[in-house]
């Protein structure tokens, strides 16, 4: 039973860093979504790879447009 847990848990984990990851990729910054989510910038910081949320927002074209 434990397992069925653990499995739901890193599952629920994974769809909240790809929800995260969409809403990086759409402009939203880091500060809201980690304000939204109740955690600190350095906690949502820590649940991504090293620079992932700088070049998604690179590579966003609205923020290049403004």
């Amino acid at each position: 039973m434990a397992k069925d847990k653990d499995e739901v848990a890193e599952e629920l984990r994974s769809i909240k860093i790809l929800m995260i990851l969409q809403l990086l990729r759409q402009g939203v910054k880091q500060g809201q979504i980690a304000s939204s989510l109740g955690i600190s910038d350095a906690t949502m910081s820590r649940m991504l790879p090293t620079g992932l949320s700088k070049a998604l927002s690179k590579s966003n074209p609205s923020e290049a447009a403004g």
